[in-house]
């Protein structure tokens, strides 16, 4: 009895799990990407005057729901190394749904890290420091 007590758990945990993993609509589970997630906000603290002028990297307006990829400035022109690309939807683990439309740059001291960086926008310059830096899985979709 003992015995088929755990088994029944073992089957509900697994059907937990498969169930709370984000799927296709072919039932097919989601590519994803372990990543490290940031926030910003449109705040002279984060990103200066120069990029503050309400509107993302596709010219959309900048608002909660958009997350932003790392870019470089190679022989003039920008490059995307990021696995996510402009226009992608996402799926960040337990955070939900965001597009990604906007980017920031990379750092010249670790380039390597920084195109596994997801960067997510709030509303709040407070709320975006507190939120710091944490691994989660970004599901593309």
């Amino acid at each position: 009895m003992k015995k088929l007590i755990i088994l029944i758990e073992i089957i509900i945990l697994i059907l937990i799990i498969y169930i709370t993993i984000p799927k296709q609509g072919n039932g097919e589970e989601l590519k994803y990407f372990i990543m490290t997630t940031t926030a910003y906000s449109n705040d002279t603290r984060c990103i200066g005057d120069k990029w503050r002028d309400g509107k993302t990297a596709m010219n959309t307006p900048i608002r909660e729901g958009v997350c932003a990829i790392n870019v470089d400035y190679i022989n003039g022109e920008w490059v995307i190394k990021s696995p996510l690309k402009l226009g992608d939807k996402v799926y960040i683990e337990g955070m939900g749904n965001y597009s990604v439309e906007d980017t920031g740059y990379f750092t010249d001291e670790d380039y390597k890290q920084d195109f596994w960086t997801v960067d997510i926008y709030m509303e709040s310059y407070e709320e975006a420091i507190e939120y710091g830096r944490k691994l989660k899985k970004v599901y593309t979709f």
